[in-house]
């Protein structure tokens, strides 16, 4: 982006013009780093419309504000203040959001802290299950959206070529063979994206946790899945969460299938946003071999 639209910005956020620095790091957006005199901000820009996105994607950025008011007032996790936003497309035809900057480095941090603070994110409980405030359906049956999720993760892979139909109907009918594990419960709000880089950390502390975007309402577990590709689902994590992971049957068939869910996303974004088609397919056999194994181990249900 420009600085000339970025100025743009600034002016009508009320913010004085200063330097700009574009900022490393992100995987999606586009970040700016401004700095007017003592004041420091960070502007994040969205990707063009016709970029590849996954189903989720579209739009998603339009849920933050409202989930950095949630958990500013009614959480202590350290989460930065929204200064602006403007959604209209008048500048330029992508979304944007104006946040304070927080102060902190990526890094080692305490998992039980991390755990603490993702327990008070689960405390939060919405109205209905799914991703909030973009192009993507929510509903009152977290397995009926959940199922609706599988299928339209499925299809942009298919659609965008990193999967054959053969392969896309292979993995629909295991989780529909499986599906029957996935149960109704409070649709509470999954951060979704706890890795290295949006968490912050100052004097051995979690200072801020960045990046709500990808968060949506539904079973903690499929957080707990998440933070599994990270390893952070440690005891030392569930120390501070306070509160044991479940480990019976059924949780373990919900944890490979939440896990799947989670892995494919990198078969489309490797192909379809980085152009690797060899990358992508391996992200693909990973998930054939961790479904593969569910026959063998869960095929007789009790």
């Amino acid at each position: 982006m420009n600085d000339a639209i970025i100025h743009q910005i600034l002016r009508k956020a009320g913010i004085p013009d200063g330097r700009i620095k574009p900022l490393a790091g992100g995987k999606y957006n586009e970040s700016h780093l401004i700095e007017t005199g003592r004041d420091r901000f960070v502007l994040r820009i969205a990707p063009p419309d016709d970029a590849p996105q996954l189903f989720y994607e579209k739009r998603m950025m339009r849920s933050e504000p409202a989930v950095h008011q949630l958990m500013r007032k009614y959480t202590r996790v350290p989460v930065p203040e929204v200064i602006f936003y403007d959604f209209s497309r008048d500048i330029l035809d992508r979304d944007y959001i104006l946040l304070a900057f927080m102060q902190g480095d990526p890094g080692s941090f305490d998992l039980a802290e991390l755990g603490r603070y993702t327990r008070e994110m689960h405390d939060q409980i919405g109205s209905e299950y799914g991703y909030p405030d973009r192009d993507a359906p929510t509903g009152r049956s977290w397995p009926k959206i959940f199922h609706e999720y599988v299928r339209l993760i499925f299809e942009d892979c298919f659609s965008c070529g990193i999967i054959n139909q053969q392969e896309k109907m292979h993995f629909l009918q295991t989780y529909d063979r499986f599906f029957h594990v996935i149960h109704e419960c409070t649709p509470r709000f999954l951060h979704l994206d706890l890795w290295s880089r949006n968490i912050l950390t100052q004097n051995g502390k979690i200072s801020a946790i960045l990046d709500f975007d990808r968060g949506l309402y539904g079973d903690p577990e499929l957080e707990f899945a998440v933070l599994d590709t990270y390893g952070y689902s440690t005891s030392d994590f569930f120390d501070g969460y306070g509160k044991p992971r479940p480990d019976d049957r059924d949780a373990r068939i919900r944890q490979e299938l939440y896990l799947v869910y989670e892995l494919i996303k990198y078969a489309f974004i490797r192909y379809a946003r980085n152009g690797s088609y060899e990358t992508g397919r391996m992200h693909v056999r990973q998930c054939r071999d961790i479904l593969e194994d569910l026959p063998e181990t869960f095929s007789n249900r009790k």
